[in-house]
């Protein structure tokens, strides 16, 4: 699903995925009500969103995407990323951040990681988000206790694996893991594979040599 204000990108990027195996468009809109009415009614796997949707905003849009349509994943695509916006679309359940001044090969790429479940950060916001997994986790003493389970868990998120790669490592079923995975959002109160993966980065269970599973582009 394509959501943004301009007809011509919308055109654009339909022609750009439609050759690309195992992706189809399933509907477009130019703003926030045509979009959440498409997103119920499609719950569609992933979306693409502009941060210029009227009459509100993409970030606002956003947060009601992610209530509306839980199981979508997001890839932000944006003709300007501020040090702002991107800390407020990874708070907001973001998977992947994308300028639309980059090349469309970059696009394809980020699309087919969100799609995957990985998450991706263009280089233009690639700075921003490496403070932010340098920044130490706010409130340290107060960081929630987690089993060893959880920990290894958190880690393979981290590194990008989907719940079926991480319970065929652990040996274990994949109910199982994502009982780990909500257990893992609640006490952390993070949600999505970006703030998760951040969190693995901030709390040091991702080696500098598995930074690229965190952001793509670091």
């Amino acid at each position: 699903m394509i959501v943004d204000d301009h007809v011509a990108i919308i055109e654009m990027l339909q022609q750009v995925i439609a050759p690309m195996e195992g992706y189809t468009v399933v509907g477009s809109a130019e703003n926030t009500v045509a979009a959440l009415d498409l997103c119920r009614r499609e719950q569609p796997d992933l979306i693409v969103l502009d941060l210029t949707v009227p009459p509100t905003s993409g970030l606002a849009l956003l947060t009601e995407l992610r209530s509306a349509c839980p199981g979508s994943k997001i890839l932000v695509f944006s003709g300007y990323l501020s040090a702002g916006s991107i800390q407020r679309a990874l708070t907001s359940g973001a998977h992947g951040l994308v300028e639309k001044v980059g090349a469309l090969q970059e696009f394809r790429e980020a699309l087919q990681a969100v799609g995957a479940g990985r998450v991706y950060f263009c280089r233009a916001s690639s700075e921003v988000v490496r403070n932010l997994v340098n920044l130490k986790p706010a409130r340290a003493a107060l960081s929630p206790k987690l089993s060893e389970r959880e920990r290894t868990v958190l880690q393979a998120i981290a590194r990008g694996m989907s719940s079926k790669e991480i319970a065929t490592l652990l040996n274990l079923s994949i109910h199982t893991i994502v009982n780990h995975r909500t257990r893992l959002m609640k006490k952390t109160g993070l949600r999505g594979v970006a703030q998760l993966s951040l969190y693995a980065a901030q709390i040091g269970l991702v080696d500098e040599g598995d930074r690229p599973a965190v952001a793509e582009a670091l």
